[in-house]
């Protein structure tokens, strides 16, 4: 219990930094200050353009948090639809019809992908977005593939069908919840990635304008100050990585197999009795 409440104390601060944060940077001087010098409102400092650091931070997070949510849900959708319909294909050329050109796909860099997008369109944030957005479909649908092979082709399944069980039965209930599990931990890792790769995208430049207070370009812009005013670096960087990690450590708790559980419990459980 005491771990999942400090994974979720994790995942809280840059959540509520990123949409409450805007609310109260409002309160922040609306003059520039000396760049990478002190400031008159926090402790934090100012960064290269004399904002000051925690307000700059305050404002960066909203964006990227919701394109990342925006982005690895639509990616699911689409990801987890072609998945399943690829382990329910009645026929093997049309499982390679759906896969293969995925397969191409993961055969080209994440990051290319998104840097074609940027230059492409002048660093559209829509553009960025989507092409993220596509360089998830595909390991995604994969996974689902395989998750769901094993539940749509598998003897549960076909008694179901032999019993006359309707096709929203068989798959609106029984293979949904057989495939709730794998999807929800899948999700956790693709809302890391996506983070990962809006984060490289915003810091090589290719994504926000170069004033925007986004932390991952935040970290990019402010790198040359890094020894005079190194919170203007730390603050955003380090809320991006709270973030990664509250999420992966919040995913992990929460979808561990009860039976683990019961026995990490018993083990705690048997060393408090002998210390006792």
């Amino acid at each position: 219990m005491i771990r999942r409440v400090l994974c979720s104390v994790l995942v809280a601060i840059p959540v509520l930094v990123a949409f409450a944060g805007p609310f109260v940077a409002e309160l922040a001087p609306v003059g520039r200050q000396l760049p990478f010098g002190p400031s008159t409102w926090s402790p934090f400092g100012t960064d290269r353009l004399g904002r000051d650091v925690l307000a700059a931070a305050l404002e960066g997070g909203r964006t990227l948090l919701v394109v990342t949510v925006a982005t690895v849900l639509c990616a699911y959708l689409i990801g987890f639809a072609v998945g399943m319909l690829a382990a329910a294909a009645p026929r093997a050329w049309l499982e390679d019809l759906l896969m293969r050109p995925l397969d191409v796909l993961l055969c080209l860099p994440s990051l290319l992908i998104i840097v074609v997008a940027a230059v492409r369109t002048n660093g559209s944030t829509v553009a960025i977005a989507a092409a993220v957005g596509l360089a998830l479909i595909a390991p995604i649908a994969r996974f689902v593939r395989m998750a769901a092979r094993a539940v749509v082709q598998g003897p549960v399944m076909d008694a179901l069908r032999m019993q006359g069980a309707s096709r929203r039965h068989r798959y609106g209930r029984y293979a949904v919840r057989e495939l709730a599990r794998p999807v929800a931990a899948d999700l956790g890792v693709r809302i890391a990635a996506a983070i990962y790769f809006l984060s490289s995208a915003n810091f090589l430049g290719l994504g926000f304008d170069p004033t925007s207070p986004d932390w991952a370009v935040s970290v990019a812009a402010n790198r040359d100050g890094l020894t005079e005013a190194p919170w203007s670096v730390f603050l955003p960087a380090g809320l991006i990585v709270l973030l990664v990690v509250g999420i992966n450590l919040l995913w992990d708790d929460l979808l561990a197999d009860p039976r683990t559980l019961a026995v990490r419990d018993a083990a705690r459980a048997a060393r408090a009795a002998r210390r006792g």
